[in-house]
């Protein structure tokens, strides 16, 4: 059974995002208990980001947890990798999987490179920013030249053998680019799933729900601005049902503001919950207004498991999890008066929108399964080893 290790550190607070992180901490937590397991997987982590995924009640398995100690003299580099290559000797590891990159991997990425070649394990990286490919290909985003900084030292500078990727456009983009190191492989995902033991339909009441980061991508505001259009307009369907943000971010404070400008103290919630079951399990109606993707929102997954129809922008991938009419509603058209319109059709579908929250668990049930993702990445493992 080859021994694969899953690597990071440098994790923040979660309270108020971190899909990446929960998701694979509870992939680890489920593959520690499989039966059927190909691999032996470990957790190199430091001790500071197993503390803050406890908090949000993550990584619960204590079981083949590695420490790794994090360095702030001036021998950081050559220390980590001291301490990584300790590691993988000691536990005979063959791949190195990192749920999540960001720039300051490079020095690591660039020590396993260099070990000799009996003892480097293959370098897979996790893709789960949907920014990338839209923000490397629009030269005129703000966000570019952040995006190829942060990019740039990867691709041209290490090499992976495998990018394991939540989009098909960035294996679409990687495989027909002529940077310096080309991988191997890339694989994209076609489902996922969601740790549903705590989210499950309760008893249901009428609130709808908006549960993400707080920032410009993300466009809370159209959820605030649907809010306003709806109460405007006078519609007795929406009487008695709640609304609420969940979530912190830059765009908060200014947020809170418009909805005390609006009058809508009364109808709008904000909330910060690092446990989005005991809101989601409760709600009927999931909103999602973010730029590229829906597809693998942990957060809309969890939505889904806990019984919520589901209104979305119809983005990248976004019909793997949101089926109109079926599971939910497209905002048609795209803006916030879209979404009110969105809004207002579930809410006033009644056996409909029941209908629609069922599917949605449905779907959590036999599509995006522990089962299904398992067999995607294990035999993306494979293909790496061989």
């Amino acid at each position: 059974m080859p021994n694969i290790a899953l690597l990071i550190w440098g994790i923040g607070d979660l309270s108020g995002g971190g899909g990446s992180e929960r998701f694979f901490a509870d992939f680890y937590d489920q593959y520690q208990k499989y039966s059927n397991k190909k691999f032996k997987l470990y957790y190199i982590i430091d001790k500071d980001s197993v503390e803050n995924l406890n908090k949000v009640e993550k990584l619960k398995s204590k079981k083949n947890i590695l420490s790794f100690k994090l360095i702030s003299n001036r021998f950081k580099s050559k220390g980590e990798l001291l301490q990584l290559m300790v590691l993988i000797i000691r536990h005979k590891i063959r791949i190195i999987h990192l749920p999540l990159y960001n720039v300051s991997y490079i020095p690591i990425l660039k020590g396993i490179n260099s070990l000799p070649g009996f003892i480097r394990p293959k370098i897979v990286i996790n893709v789960s920013n949907c920014y990338i490919v839209p923000y490397l290909e629009d030269k005129q985003s703000k966000h570019h030249l952040e995006t190829v900084n942060t990019y740039s030292p990867l691709f041209n500078e290490v090499k992976v053998n495998g990018y394991f990727s939540w989009y098909k456009n960035f294996e679409n983009y990687i495989l027909s680019s002529n940077y310096a190191k080309r991988p191997d492989h890339v694989y994209s995902i076609s489902s996922r799933f969601s740790d549903t033991e705590k989210f499950y339909p309760e008893q249901k009441e009428n609130l709808v729900v908006f549960a993400a980061r707080l920032d410009e991508q993300k466009h809370p505001e159209w959820f605030l601005e649907a809010v306003r259009i709806i109460f405007s307009s006078g519609a007795d369907s929406v009487c008695n049902w709640k609304f609420m943000i969940c979530g912190d971010g830059p765009l908060r404070e200014q947020l809170i503001r418009k909805s005390k400008e609006y009058n809508l103290n009364e109808q709008l919630i904000f909330t910060i919950e690092g446990q989005l079951h005991k809101i989601l399990n409760k709600s009927k109606v999931f909103v999602s207004c973010q730029d590229f993707e829906n597809f693998p929102s942990l957060s809309m997954a969890e939505a889904m498991a806990s019984g919520n129809a589901i209104i979305a922008r119809n983005v990248g991938q976004t019909s793997y999890f949101v089926e109109e009419n079926q599971n939910g509603f497209y905002i048609i058209p795209d803006s916030p008066q879209g979404l009110a319109n969105s809004l207002l059709k579930a809410i006033a579908h009644g056996e409909q929108l029941e209908n629609m929250m069922a599917d949605s668990v449905n779907k959590m049930k036999t599509r995006h399964t522990f089962l299904n993702f398992t067999n995607q990445i294990e035999q993306f493992w494979q293909t790496i080893l061989n």
